[in-house]
Formats: structure tokens, sequence, C-alpha cells
């Protein structure tokens, strides 16, 4: 979904819940409560599948995004040292 359509629909649904109607509508318990339930479940699934696609990549050996993560830190922190010392080394030769 493009970024200017996904903004307008935000838009929106944002000047749609301010609206009297929708204001009434939300105070509603039993709205607040199934707006609750589905944020949960909604956050249940994304764990769940989280967890079972990190599964997935142990039992197959493959690297997960937080993995990539982790190296593309290391990597970075390796770089600013050999630069570091490349720096140094450059230093003392010229004195």
């Amino acid at each position: 979904m493009s970024n200017n359509l996904k903004d307008e629909l935000l838009n929106g649904a944002m000047k749609a819940l301010q609206s009297e109607t929708a204001q009434k509508i939300m105070n509603n318990e039993k709205v607040q409560k199934g707006v609750a339930k589905a944020f949960r479940a909604s956050y249940d699934l994304k764990t769940g599948i989280d967890e079972r696609k990190e599964d997935f990549a142990r039992r197959f050996n493959l690297a997960t995004q937080d993995d990539l993560r982790t190296m593309k830190r290391e990597l970075d922190r390796l770089h600013r040292q050999v630069d570091f010392l490349k720096r140094e080394k450059a230093e003392k030769k010229d004195s």
C-alpha cells in the first residue's frame, strides 16, 4: 500500500473517530471490551507467528532477523576498530 493512500486512510479514520457518533459508540462498554479483545487477539496472533518463525529458523539452522541485526552491529563495531587501527598506524608512520 502506498504511503499516500495509507496516510489518506489514516486521516479519514481519525476524522471519523472524532465524530460525535463515533465517540458515543466508543464510549459503549461492550465496544471497548470488543476492541480490547481484538487488540489482544492480534497481539497473541503476531506473537505466535513470530515464535513459530523463530522455531522454524532454528530447526533449519537459518538466520533470523535478530541474528542478522546482531551480526550487523558486530560487523559495524569491527569496521570501526579496523578504521581506528589504520588511523593509529598512519599516525605512527607520520611521526
